[in-house]
């Protein structure tokens, strides 16, 4: 047998009521001013990705198109 299965177990014992335990109340929220964003407009990043995403994935829908367009047209024939 393996020495795992022959150790014995340690019980903790359970306290049933700790004496060093107390209550302590929550403080209530201080009237703190508001910090100030050092960024003034924080979406501006988000608006202006947004704006190349959707040009390029209009280039690439575009093209497609234009593909499918000049496919019968003889521009595209070999």
């Amino acid at each position: 047998m393996s020495t795992a299965v022959l150790e014995s177990v340690i019980e903790k014992p359970v306290l049933e009521k700790p004496e060093n335990l107390r209550l302590v109340a929550a403080a209530p929220p201080s009237a703190a001013p508001e910090e100030k964003f050092a960024d003034p407009h924080p979406l501006l990043p988000v608006f202006i990705i947004g704006a190349i995403s959707l040009m390029l994935a209009s280039m690439f829908i575009g093209s497609v198109v234009a593909g499918l367009l000049l496919r019968n047209s003889g521009l595209m024939a070999q």
